[in-house]
């Protein structure tokens, strides 16, 4: 008997535990990843489309003479964009046996689920980084870099590098690069890269620079970084982790198997572009967006660079899907834009 109910305890997980080892993994992962900001109120199922509204401004202080005004309002621009709720589903499958060999070896699988299913969110909150369309092109990361890239984005209070929110210090902006880029900043910058001792517990942290927090992300792109805050990007979750302990059918029960899942239900959105600059070097591949004006007799307009992928069109913030063709830099519409209309046009280049 001792046997059997040995046999039971080490092949079968309390649910309730396994749930909260599994989202502890996943909280710790994105408390460190402090890019982003979390919002856990997502309405709707896995598969719906929500629509999330992307804020823009623009515009700047002018000297103005006695009696006179401004010759240009700030502009301000919102664009709704679609997105679709997200399944991430990790799956870890293992036998009695294996648990009574090596409970070991299953706890490091267990593990890995959790660290499975924060690598896929994670993924696309990288993906919608890489959206920015604010850009600088130095000739390395350098103190002047990481000025130009603040000065790109609109911060309304950058006095402290970082700020205190659930009893942890987070930056207030950060830079993201691989490990490549870290190298090259170190070589520009020795010594005025800092250490704040209040950002010791963040994983990847390198070091501050003109207030900005320096971190390394494996596996990104060479050749660029992101400056940012935590208002570019928005993680949208539904509910927490959700894990299941499949019930054993006939097959798996006659050979024992156990079926582990872990599953988030979210989306990740880039909600303010103003909060997020890519710095890029040369040979690294640029995100870039032009915008030109129609006239309702214009048909045709050249891209700035010359794209390495098909650009995405867009005419007063909806995306095109129709009505122009795209051949060798060019975007010609099968009828001009109207007069006042604002068209889009964005693609990747390769800096020089």
């Amino acid at each position: 008997m001792s046997q059997t109910n040995s046999m039971v305890n080490v092949a079968t997980f309390d649910n309730g535990f396994l749930s909260n080892e599994i989202e502890d993994l996943y909280a710790s992962h994105l408390d460190l990843n402090q890019f982003c900001t979390v919002d856990n109120e997502l309405q709707g199922v896995p598969g719906d489309i929500r629509r999330i509204n992307v804020y823009g401004a623009s515009g700047s202080a002018e000297d103005v003479a006695d009696g006179q005004g401004n010759a240009n309002s700030i502009a301000t621009t919102l664009v709704e964009k679609e997105y679709r709720v997200k399944t991430a589903q990790a799956w870890f499958k293992y036998s009695d046996e294996a648990m009574m060999r090596d409970p070991v070896a299953v706890q490091t699988g267990l593990t890995r689920l959790g660290i499975a299913l924060f690598d896929k969110v994670n993924d696309d909150i990288m993906a919608e980084m890489a959206k920015a369309t604010k850009l600088i092109t130095p000739t390395t990361y350098d103190f002047d870099a990481l000025v130009d890239a603040v000065a790109e984005m609109d911060i309304t209070d950058a006095n402290e590098s970082a700020i205190e929110v659930q009893g942890r210090f987070i930056p207030t902006v950060w830079a993201i690069t691989d490990k490549k880029g870290i190298a090259k900043a170190r070589k520009a910058m020795k010594d005025q890269i800092v250490y704040d001792p209040r950002l010791a517990w963040e994983q990847g942290y390198v070091g501050t620079i003109a207030g900005v927090a320096l971190f390394y992300k494996q596996n990104l792109a060479e050749n660029i970084m992101y400056v940012g805050t935590r208002q570019a990007v928005t993680v949208f979750n539904k509910t927490g982790v959700n894990t299941e302990i499949a019930s054993r059918d006939e097959q798996n029960a006659n050979k024992r198997f156990n079926n582990v899942f872990a599953r988030k239900y979210y989306i990740s959105a880039l909600t303010n572009p103003n909060q997020i600059v890519q710095v890029v070097l040369s040979g690294g591949s640029a995100n870039y967006l032009q915008y030109e004006d129609g006239d309702g007799t214009t048909v045709a307009f050249t891209c700035d660079h010359t794209p390495t992928d098909t650009p995405v069109v867009t005419v007063n913030g909806e995306v095109q899907t129709s009505g122009y063709s795209y051949s060798a830099g060019t975007v010609t519409f099968t009828t001009a834009p109207a007069s006042g209309d604002v068209i889009g046009i964005e693609y990747h280049y390769t800096v020089s």
